[in-house]
């Protein structure tokens, strides 16, 4: 069964979001082997689990502006029951634009359930935005049991290599302990 992500939103903010525009592509062309028959792609909702679905793996389920994704993964999360929900790389923090999508209105609630969510596995690469390289480092979380790790990349291209500079004990470090780090102005 196929039934790809429709655009999200209405009017002039009716689209998808930018990372999402080319992963149903990659998905079709990607070999499966003999994975392929038990893989399933579609949307995010409550009419979205059959009974013989085992687990839901969504891919980068986001908000966008004039758009919530949330009660839809609220929807989808009922009807699945007690089986698994993996999120990779979820952006679901609000966004706020017109039409009382995310207004202030309900906002403690959309937070409490995103915090419900556990992290299993983090890893991130850190580069001035909006751009995308040149690449800094790497945050890296593996999961329940395990520290937050901050890598700095040395090297150009061909000798590259991501240094770990820092352990956290205490949780994901802010924006501004990592600049400091990268940045070498905190010592190690």
């Amino acid at each position: 069964r196929r039934r790809p992500r429709g655009s999200m939103g209405q009017g002039v903010f009716q689209a998808l979001p930018l990372a999402l525009s080319g992963v149903a592509r990659i998905l079709d062309l990607m070999d499966w082997g003999d994975a392929e028959e038990f893989i399933r792609r579609g949307s995010i909702g409550g009419d979205v689990p059959e009974e013989d679905d085992d687990y839901f793996i969504l891919i980068a389920p986001q908000n966008i502006v004039g758009y919530a994704v949330l009660p839809y993964i609220k929807e989808m999360e009922k009807a699945a029951g007690t089986r698994p929900m993996i999120m990779i790389n979820p952006k679901l923090e609000d966004i706020q634009s017109a039409g009382n999508v995310m207004s202030i209105r309900g906002r403690g609630e959309r937070r409490e359930y995103v915090d419900a969510w556990k992290t299993a596995y983090h890893f991130r690469l850190l580069y001035k935005k909006p751009y995308f390289f040149p690449i800094f480092g790497a945050l890296r979380y593996g999961g329940p049991g395990t520290k937050w790790e901050l890598y700095k990349r040395f090297g150009k291209m061909d000798t590259e290599e991501y240094r770990l500079m820092r352990v956290y004990e205490d949780g994901e470090p802010g924006s501004a302990e990592i600049t400091d780090v990268i940045l070498n102005r905190k010592k190690v």
